[in-house]
C-alpha cells in the first residue's frame, strides 16, 4: 500500500483527506504541524507523496518542502493553501 503524508493543521480538512485516501487504497500518514511531518518522514522513508498545507502554526508548508528537498528525497510534493473563514 502506498503511503501519503498529509500535513494539515485543520482537523476537519485533514480527516476529510485521510478518509478519501483510505477509500482509494492509500495509507495516510497524518501530521498537524511541520515539525511532526518532518519527523514522520524520517520514520516512514517509503512515503511516496507529501500533501502540504502552507498555513501552519510552526514551520510553514514551503519550509517543509525546502527541507524535504534538501534531504535529497525524491518524493512527490503538492502544496495547498486553504483559508477558512468563519
Amino acid at each position: 500500500m502506498k503511503k501519503i503524508l498529509v500535513l494539515e493543521d485543520e482537523p476537519n480538512i485533514r480527516s476529510f483527506v485521510v478518509i478519501n485516501l483510505r477509500r482509494n487504497g492509500y495509507e495516510p500518514v497524518e501530521a498537524e504541524n511541520g515539525t511532526t511531518a518532518l519527523a514522520l518522514l524520517e520514520k516512514n522513508p517509503d512515503v511516496c507523496l507529501a500533501l502540504l498545507d502552507v498555513m501552519l502554526p510552526d514551520i510553514d508548508g514551503f519550509e517543509v518542502c525546502r527541507r524535504i528537498r534538501a534531504s535529497g528525497s525524491k518524493i512527490g510534493i503538492t502544496v495547498s493553501y486553504t483559508h477558512l473563514r468563519a
